[in-house]
């Protein structure tokens, strides 16, 4: 698992990035994990069904932790009356508490899989598969590597730079401008009413640091402590926190003149799913865990820099086989879009050499986005991983910039950092900034603008003369032309155009956008259904070209959150009434 610079991706080596660990926790990780009889062993118990007496639960949403964002975001993709199925039901109570008398400590539970994972001695696995509800035990391996210190390279002298509209982007600029992200931000996108979920290794400093502290984070859960501190806890290696800290900043991060995040605007959810140190199958687990839970409290992508291979082959890569991949696909399913690291093992450029990919699980499934790594001149990475899967599909969907990428790095400050794991925060801000300007949008049209819009990159090399490839995917995300914000017709002489709000629907605050095609006074209000005015957005005079408001919060001209429901917006201009319905979900 994690051979793509995940945990350690600002080390030299792009093909097995190594970590320092020392032999004594090493020692006592053994011993956790291996117990002293040394037959204990991670397994996946497969459950028959949900048990008796749940399905009447399926009427009741929350009940089940099912938010009602998510609900709405499912709405795009499911027919009214199937938003909630058996998957959403919990493992049965009753099986539970059978295994736990039986001497099983549980380590996860995923409801898709109607399955927990725990260590098992093969007594227990024996006895366990004569229970009449369990459908099957499958043992994994656990893999331990050889460790090394890692090394920090020193941070490069950057030229600081000053982006479009009034963003200062210091040294986060190149990694933006390639995609076009900068464009769409001067567009007054940025990612708003978008819930973003990541997993990573935890997310160090998140409430103190200058680039992170102002992200709106709604939850965030330690599922390898299980508390909700995601930062490094007492006793967790040293690096623990610092790789999600830095994937977080590339994609929501602010901090101006410094570094800005690509969808710094969204909201996110937090996830701590990984034990640096060691690749262990539990991680895989917790990542599967992790998933379910943000997808019911309402994510409309997650970001996922993390990978798995060490108890894989290559014919196991086939979308159907590996735990995350499982889910990945069920993920697509609910309405969400997962977009994840190929992996940094290496690409094969010559003939000559192996034509299986490189890529690692979950990146092999279908309808999610996979990313790639390109250099700032748009050239493949050495280590960015490839394609094609084992059942023979085009892998990675899209790249971008994952050569000297610039990110936090927990308490060292700011590095440039190199890997697929900064890649994919990226994409999935670029996959928020289209959410943001087209809330209606599915997970598969997402993915499909990133695709269909994205610049071809392919050379002479073999593999990469045609477009897609295994190497570029269909080639280089861009932002602008993804968000169909291109080709937005100005206003005639004269004349005053209001766009409809993005997003809309909304559940904090909305942006609204009037094309002014002459210096004029405006009044731009927004109306209940019985015609009363609950706030002023704005009353003065109006620019030619764009102009850009903000209805902050949802609230009313004294200060006060309205009520859930649809409410028109309406700009008076140039002797002209013109008006655009909203919908505020809280």
């Amino acid at each position: 698992m994690m051979r793509h610079g995940t945990k350690n991706a600002y080390s030299d080596t792009p093909f097995r990035h190594l970590r320092e660990v020392s032999v004594l926790f090493l020692i006592l990780h053994l011993l956790s994990v291996t117990s002293s009889s040394a037959q204990q062993q991670r397994c996946w118990i497969a459950f028959r069904d949900k048990g008796e007496s749940q399905s009447q639960v399926l009427t009741d949403a929350r009940s089940l932790g099912i938010s009602e964002r998510a609900l709405w975001r499912r709405g795009k993709v499911l027919p009214q009356g199937t938003l909630v199925d058996e998957l959403d039901l919990p493992v049965s109570p009753a099986y539970l508490a059978q295994l736990r008398a039986a001497g099983v400590t549980i380590r996860a539970t995923s409801r898709w899989l109607n399955a927990v994972s725990a260590e098992l001695h093969s007594e227990q696995r024996v006895s366990l598969m004569k229970l009449p509800f369990v459908a099957a035990i499958d043992p994994v391996n656990i893999s331990f590597r050889r460790t090394e210190s890692l090394t920090l390279p020193a941070p490069q002298p950057l030229l600081k730079v000053v982006g479009v509209s009034a963003i200062d982007y210091g040294s986060s600029l190149t990694q933006l401008q390639n995609i076009r992200v900068t464009d769409v931000h001067a567009r007054g996108v940025t990612g708003s009413g978008v819930i973003i979920g990541m997993l990573d290794n935890g997310y160090n400093q998140r409430t103190v640091h200058p680039v992170l502290k102002n992200i709106k984070v709604i939850a965030e859960y330690d599922f390898v402590q299980r508390d909700s501190n995601t930062s490094r806890s007492a006793g967790e290696f040293s690096t623990q926190g610092n790789h999600g800290a830095g994937t977080l900043s590339v994609v929501g991060g602010y901090e101006n003149g410094r570094l800005i995040g690509a969808a710094f605007g969204a909201s996110f959810i937090l996830g701590k799913t990984e034990i640096d140190s060691v690749e262990i199958k539990i991680e895989e687990d917790l990542f599967v865990e992790g998933l379910e839970w943000m997808e019911r409290l309402g994510a409309d992508i997650v970001s996922a820099s993390l990978g798995y291979n060490d108890w894989y082959s290559y014919n196991d890569f086939d979308g159907r086989t590996a735990t995350t991949s499982k889910a990945g696909r069920i993920t697509a399913r609910k309405g969400v879009l997962l977009v994840a690291a190929m992996g940094n093992e290496g690409n094969y450029r010559d003939s000559r050499t192996r034509t299986t990919g490189s890529l690692i699980a979950p990146a092999d499934a279908d309808s999610i986005v996979s990313v790639g790594a390109v250099n700032s001149s748009r050239r493949l990475a050495g280590f960015s991983s490839t394609g094609p899967t084992a059942d023979g599909r085009v892998k990675p969907e899209v790249v971008a910039q994952g050569v000297s990428v610039y990110s936090m790095y927990g308490e060292a400050g700011y590095r440039l950092g190199d890997g697929t794991s900064f890649a994919t925060p990226l994409t999935a801000g670029v996959a928020a900034l289209i959410l943001s300007a087209n809330p209606t949008l599915t997970p598969m049209q997402v993915r499909d603008r990133l695709m269909q819009t994205a610049r071809p990159l392919y050379d002479s090399s073999a593999g990469m003369v045609t477009r897609p490839n295994n190497f570029y995917g269909w080639g280089m995300v861009d932002a602008m032309a993804s968000a169909a914000l291109t080709d937005v017709p100005l206003p005639l002489a004269g004349a005053f155009v209001l766009r409809q709000n993005f997003p809309n629907p909304f559940n904090g605050s909305t942006t609204i956008v009037v094309e002014a095609g002459a210096e004029a006074s405006i009044d731009l209000s927004i109306y209940n259904l019985l015609g009363q005015r609950i706030r002023r957005i704005y009353a003065g005079k109006a620019l030619v070209g764009m102009n850009t408001f903000r209805w902050t919060d949802a609230l009313d001209d004294s200060g006060i959150p309205v009520a859930t429901g649809v409410y028109v917006c309406r700009l008076i201009a140039g002797g002209s009434v013109s008006s655009r319905t909203m919908l505020y979900i809280k």
